[in-house]
């Protein structure tokens, strides 16, 4: 599958999503580096769960994520790059989700603006 032509699908898509456009790019390109740690991950995901717990709320998709990240983290350390999950599938597989063209870094170039409270 070219990872190139999936990417530009999935930006045209319903799957399309700020995420996407951003981190999708430098774990195409390899580096991965987007200033978050598998910890942070771990850390908000089980914060979201003890908000959903505590409300009687079920969730489906969240345990199971943070599975995963938890097994992430075991692996391959609490400091590494949370993108680095991708790992997983790449140590299963033998592939490296990887193609060229893409930056190794975000670099945000929008002007700063002043900040606004979104009030209930």
């Amino acid at each position: 599958m070219d990872l190139n032509t999936t990417y530009e699908a999935i930006g045209i898509s319903s799957g399309n999503s700020f995420v996407h456009e951003t981190e999708s790019q430098v774990i195409l390109n390899g580096s991965r580096d987007i200033n978050f740690t598998m910890d942070l991950v771990v850390k908000d995901m089980s914060l979201f769960g003890d908000v959903a717990d505590r409300s009687g709320v079920s969730l489906d998709l969240s345990p199971l994520i943070l599975d995963i990240f938890s097994d992430a983290q075991e692996r391959y350390g609490p400091r590494e790059w949370s993108p680095n999950v991708i790992r997983r599938l790449e140590d299963r597989t033998g592939l490296e989700i990887r193609a060229p063209g893409f930056p190794a870094a975000l670099v945000d170039d929008e002007p700063e603006r002043p900040g606004y409270e979104v009030r209930p």
